[in-house]
């Protein structure tokens, strides 16, 4: 880590809040770091790209999935070729957390994180563990840029999602186990919750496959799931793809969602997914994939609410280095 650090903070952010910042108490400790709050505007995006620009080559980001893909989609509209570049660390601070848990910082006290953001002799000598992964570069109608993140949903999913969060969720109450917890209790009870406009949560939209869709049906589905990832909280593992044609990993799920709970048990287990197929569900590798979809999307836990149908492209990052 020969370079400059920098550090990133969402103040607002769930744990942050509640709990304080260690990258601002780092930051009050060493005043040569750079400290970027996160805010959903277009200065947020010229201060990461300034950085970028001034030879910032490490990011340590303290925030929810949300501000992870805040810092990868500044970088990545600044200069695609720099992700390549540069490495990211991540203390978890948001409602989830899934890129912390599965490529976070281990134990990071601020000692830890001075040690990091250091740019000295020794820490050359004896350089961080890297762990290399790439992740999704979403494009779609209605969107003003490439979004960069690792996991995207569309249809009843993404409807699902954003619902628990906003109406399930209690005070103090975040994290894998929760979300995990509320989405059984919409598939125990599926006519029981209900969106904005009054109609179910689990509800069918019209998806239509383009290219990379390895024969997905054209009509009514329930969801599909995207990510570079091949485990999501809680461990679970929704793909069962051929990972050697490709980073991109995709799962679709047809309407009506036959034996929805049954699924969910192989998901939870990891066993029998190729079973799923004979239901409908189809899982599979790729390099990119072409859809539209007549529903909202969801990305790392921030809703896409675009103007329907959506014309939407996935493609992957090169590996990227995450910090641990």
């Amino acid at each position: 880590m020969k370079g400059r650090c920098a550090l990133v903070v969402n103040t607002r952010s769930h744990l942050v809040s509640r709990k304080g910042s260690r990258l601002e108490t780092l930051a009050g400790k060493d005043t040569s770091l750079p400290l970027v709050h996160f805010e959903a505007s277009s200065k947020f995006d010229e201060a990461i790209g300034r950085l970028v620009q001034e030879g910032c080559d490490t990011f340590l980001i303290e925030g929810g999935d949300g501000t992870v893909l805040a810092v990868l989609t500044a970088c990545y509209n600044f200069d695609p070729a720099c992700l390549s570049r540069l490495r990211f660390g991540i203390l978890a601070g948001g409602s989830t957390n899934l890129a912390h848990e599965r490529l976070g910082l281990r134990r990071p006290t601020v000692d830890k994180l001075a040690r990091l953001a250091s740019a000295t002799e020794a820490l050359a000598c004896a350089p961080p563990v890297l762990t290399s992964q790439p992740a999704l570069i979403v494009e779609a109608d209605g969107l003003p840029r490439p979004l960069v993140g690792f996991l995207l949903s569309t249809g009843a999913l993404a409807l699902a999602m954003d619902h628990v969060q906003h109406h399930m969720f209690g005070s103090g109450r975040r994290g894998p186990a929760a979300i995990a917890s509320s989405l059984v209790k919409l598939v125990a009870r599926p006519h029981h919750y209900l969106a904005e406009d009054g109609e179910p949560l689990l509800r069918p939209s019209r998806f239509s496959p383009g290219e990379g869709g390895r024969c997905l049906p054209d009509g009514a589905h329930g969801f599909l799931l995207a990510s570079t990832l091949d485990r999501l909280s809680l461990g679970l593992s929704p793909f069962w793809g051929d990972t050697e044609e490709g980073a991109l990993q995709v799962t679709y799920a047809p309407w009506p969602l036959k034996r929805l709970r049954p699924a969910l048990l192989r998901v939870a287990t990891g066993y029998g997914l190729s079973s799923l197929e004979a239901r409908g569900y189809r899982s599979f590798a790729s390099d990119a994939f072409d859809f539209t979809v007549h529903s909202p999307l969801m990305l790392d836990g921030e809703l896409l609410a675009l103007d329907q149908p959506t014309s939407v492209r996935v493609k992957t990052t090169g590996d990227l280095q995450w910090i641990r």
